[in-house]
């Protein structure tokens, strides 16, 4: 999540927000999850606190920015059954506390502060500011009718604009991508990706991105296939980064077969995408990134992912129709397309068509685009 943000939050004056963090225990402590160090010693040099402080403290901002509800189940507030509900729970966790303490079992309990019922950003917030992410736009997710709540979004290009626009009152307006915005410096060195991941120079690069879930992470099905380039080409294997906590055997395995692993959750992407030559992906957002960078895309079907919420009717699907598509976890098959020099210069015209479609012509820019938009947020919501 921090690449998602950290442009806009370098090119906007610090003084003119707050990072809000939801869960302390994810970022502080035994139970912190993976990357959560890295990611706090790239915030410490801006204003950031936690919500259940904010909460506490009764504090309301009049503008939230997030990415999608982050949790709860509705618009209204919980009612006084379930409070008093929350209120029990807490005590018998202060209750057990000290026992826990002294035995060791397991880590305490922390008192929640929280609206379980209640969407999080409608507790802080008088506006609601959604930062679309990723152009994976579809019904089981990113449409879902949650997004009710916002009053603007900000939305990538065209496509992800109509589509919000047809299903939901908010107002929209078009930023980029802010993320990718330094590929596009010429001044943009990857000698340190090199370095870390020993590439060859005298081989070509293709980075893997995998998506999270049984049933639609590629991870299972394509490991060995994939492995199996190896005495070709520089590879390098990026599971999704929540797939170190929820899916330790996809990780075991591809450990099991000596792939290079990035698990670095804070990377800059613009880094390791300049220093590849193709991108392997299946689901997510990560096959919109490469056709915004102009990289060489092969997608990888995993059999009944189309029934995945993340997956039907998305515009994965979509972009399916225009690029290769790989079934089977066949080696020889793989080389053939790399080494098809056909495919990939026809894929150059699909991609410019495409991106079109899915993207504003903000390259470079995209994040001074949204710093604009969000510092005339009084004239474009609150009229």
């Amino acid at each position: 999540m921090y690449a998602h943000y950290a442009n806009v939050w370098a090119e906007m004056p610090s003084s003119q927000y707050t990072i809000v963090l939801i869960d302390r225990s994810k970022f502080e402590g035994e139970k912190a999850v993976h990357g959560a160090g890295d990611f706090m010693r790239h915030i410490e040099k801006y204003d950031y606190c936690y919500f259940d402080d904010l909460i506490t403290k009764k504090i309301k901002y009049k503008y939230v920015v997030s990415n999608h509800i982050m949790g709860g189940s509705g618009v209204r507030p919980a009612g006084r059954w379930q409070r008093n509900k929350a209120h029990i729970k807490n005590a018998i966790k202060r209750v057990v506390n000290p026992v826990l303490k002294i035995t060791r079992v397991r880590n305490t309990y922390e008192d929640s502060r929280i609206d379980a019922v209640q969407y999080l950003p409608l507790q802080i917030g008088q506006y609601q500011v959604r930062f679309v992410y990723g152009a994976d736009i579809g019904d089981g997710w990113s449409l879902q009718d949650w997004n009710e709540i916002y009053d603007l979004f900000l939305c990538h290009g065209p496509n992800d604009e109509e589509q919000l626009r047809k299903k939901f009152k908010g107002k929209t307006a078009i930023m980029g991508y802010p993320r990718y915005d330094d590929y596009f410096s010429e001044s943009l060195d990857i000698q340190s990706v090199v370095e870390e991941f020993d590439l060859d120079p005298n081989k070509k690069t293709l980075l893997w991105m995998s998506t999270l879930g049984q049933g639609a992470s590629s991870i299972p099905r394509y490991a060995a296939a994939i492995a199996g380039l190896r005495s070709d080409y520089n590879i390098i294997a990026r599971p999704h980064p929540l797939a170190f906590r929820q899916e330790p055997e996809n990780i075991e395995l591809l450990r099991s077969l000596n792939l290079n692993i990035d698990g670095d959750v804070t990377r800059d992407m613009n880094r390791l995408y300049k220093a590849v030559d193709w991108v392997f992906c299946d689901y997510g957002g990560s096959p919109f990134g490469a056709l915004y960078l102009g990289i060489n895309l092969l997608l990888l079907d995993v059999p009944g992912s189309e029934n995945q919420f993340t997956v039907a009717n998305s515009s994965n699907q979509e972009i399916r129709e225009h690029f290769p598509v790989v079934s089977q976890p066949n080696g020889e098959e793989l080389f053939r397309l790399l080494r098809d020099d056909a495919v990939w210069r026809e894929q150059e015209k699909v991609r410019t068509r495409l991106c079109r479609k899915y993207f504003a012509d903000l390259k470079g820019s995209s994040s001074r685009t949204a710093v604009q938009i969000l510092s005339n947020l009084d004239k474009i919501i609150a009229v």
